[in-house]
């Protein structure tokens, strides 16, 4: 995870130490040293800087097949065009501390803790965002609602997860 200090670490599209403007950071490095991506990985960068930079789609990609790739973490419990729908972590018999929705075309992570789904799916996700990032989440969890509606269809989706990854 970027270590980020308000006022010292940069944006590392502007260069913008101003971090009171909504800004999002990934977690990890998709791309390796020497990649033209690379410099922007696990560094903060700002909401309205990632709606005008061109390369936004291609480094969020690289990220959301990173964590698409991954066969250690969060379980996968569903997807659709776009976006992915994971929790984690915990063990089989355990309930899962955290729910998330990736986006494809954006670096962000809607994350809510399990028991709280309920009211994050509805509307809590929409905190912190704007402009076209809250478009693109507002899409994506228009359709990730229909898939888990409520706590119990999250018990399901991850039992049926579950059970195909042990077949």
């Amino acid at each position: 995870m970027a270590t980020i200090i308000k006022g010292r670490t940069p944006c590392a599209i502007c260069g913008d130490t101003n971090l009171s403007r909504p800004f999002t950071a990934t977690s990890g490095v998709a791309f390796p040293p020497g990649h033209d991506l690379y410099p922007y990985c696990d560094a903060p960068l700002h909401l309205d800087c990632l709606a005008t930079w061109p390369d936004r789609e291609r480094f969020s990609r690289g990220y959301f097949d990173m964590w698409r790739r991954t066969s250690r973490g969060p379980v996968l419990l569903a997807d659709g065009p776009g976006w992915m729908l994971l929790c984690g972590p915990a063990r089989p018999e355990s309930t899962p501390y955290y729910v998330e929705v990736r986006l494809v075309d954006w670096p962000i992570v809607l994350k809510s803790r399990w028991e709280n789904w309920p009211d994050y799916m509805t509307g809590a996700f929409r905190e912190g965002l704007t402009g076209d990032p809250l478009k693109a989440a507002d899409t994506v969890m228009q359709q990730a609602r229909v898939i888990a509606t409520d706590a119990e269809s999250l018990v399901q989706l991850r039992r049926q997860a579950l059970t195909r990854s042990t077949t």
